[in-house]
């Protein structure tokens, strides 16, 4: 990883790398971006930020924005590389109005992901962002990539904020710590962790699942990549780390074949590494399906996104269903 390179910002999250962006395209206070309505709610809090407002736009059930539709005038148009699959850039050109609005590529799942031609995902615009604690485990991690261009304004760009010498959270070193055992032990610990905790959590009358409504207006304090984060990414095997990725895709794909589950990208392009494997929960067989995935430790299924609480998804979409399993280790 090469932190001086003179076309990237390090950040903490991607939120923080976003308000960057926006700020390079010149969005103002009031301005209107264009976001997929299948969203992750905490990307509000970056427009929040600069005083934009979100206009939502239909996402098809192959997580590709949704041909025939005639997006309206927009400072910037957002569209995501979902789960490390390329997202069409070309059809969402071809649904803006005239003139065409800069892009935002969205990557924050697809550290080490390419496109089609091999072009790394989160450079293939003016502007990019990617979030690298997404596929590996991290305190935080994440980036802003450019393209040099006229039209960005690169005095809103700061220097390169310093890593954080902080102290790490008692919660990541714990993850980190079971993390390891785990990957050592014949027993599945994770699963255990994990269950444990949310046990913890409901007979203390809380949720299960920690929820963070606040996420969708409130940008996380710190902004810099604490300096853990950074020797971590330093230290990754690209090329190991890609194989291992696309090794579990495959195996979920054949038990998902098997339980005749459905999912929105069937096929595995060569040089897209996967943050996980999504698919679609409302099948006869998904728990089957569940259960052989946890028996194979292939990762933790999870629920993906919070949506915001504007999010103009219907009710009766799909995608609500949509279920992942994350390579996360």
């Amino acid at each position: 990883m090469m932190l001086n390179e003179s076309n990237r910002r390090y950040f903490a999250y991607a939120r923080h790398a976003l308000v960057s962006a926006l700020q390079m395209l010149r969005v103002r206070d009031s301005a209107t971006v264009l976001i997929p309505e299948f969203i992750c709610r905490d990307v509000l809090a970056s427009l929040h930020a600069v005083g934009a407002e979100p206009h939502f736009y239909a996402i098809d059930d192959q997580l590709q924005p949704q041909a025939g539709q005639t997006l309206p005038p927009a400072a910037a148009l957002m569209v995501v590389n979902y789960f490390g699959f390329p997202a069409d850039i070309t059809r969402a050109r071809s649904l803006m109005a005239s003139p065409p609005a800069p892009i935002i590529e969205d990557n924050a799942h697809g550290w080490l992901s390419a496109d089609q031609h091999g072009t790394p995902l989160g450079s293939r615009t003016q502007v990019g962002i990617t979030s690298i604690r997404k596929t590996i485990r991290l305190p935080d991690g994440a980036y802003l990539q450019w393209n040099a261009g006229d039209t960005l304004d690169i005095g809103t760009l700061e220097p390169q904020l310093p890593p954080r010498t902080t102290s790490l959270s008692l919660s990541f070193r714990l993850r980190h710590s079971v993390a390891q055992l785990d990957a050592h032990s014949p027993i599945a610990l994770m699963p255990v962790a994990r269950n444990a905790v949310r046990l913890i959590r409901r007979t203390s009358g809380r949720n299960a699942m920690e929820e963070h409504p606040t996420d969708e207006w409130q940008l996380p304090a710190a902004r810099s990549a604490h300096r853990e984060s950074m020797r971590i990414i330093k230290q990754v095997d690209h090329v190991a780390e890609v194989v291992r990725r696309r090794e579990l895709f495959l195996r979920c794909s054949t038990f998902a074949d098997k339980f005749a589950i459905e999912r929105p990208f069937v096929d595995l392009p060569l040089h897209v590494s996967p943050q996980g494997f999504p698919f679609f929960g409302d099948t006869a067989h998904v728990g089957a399906f569940c259960r052989m995935v946890r028996r194979s430790r292939c990762g933790e299924v999870i629920r993906w996104p919070a949506l915001p609480s504007r999010s103009s998804l219907p009710t009766s979409s799909r995608l609500r269903t949509l279920h992942l399993v994350n390579f996360l280790v």
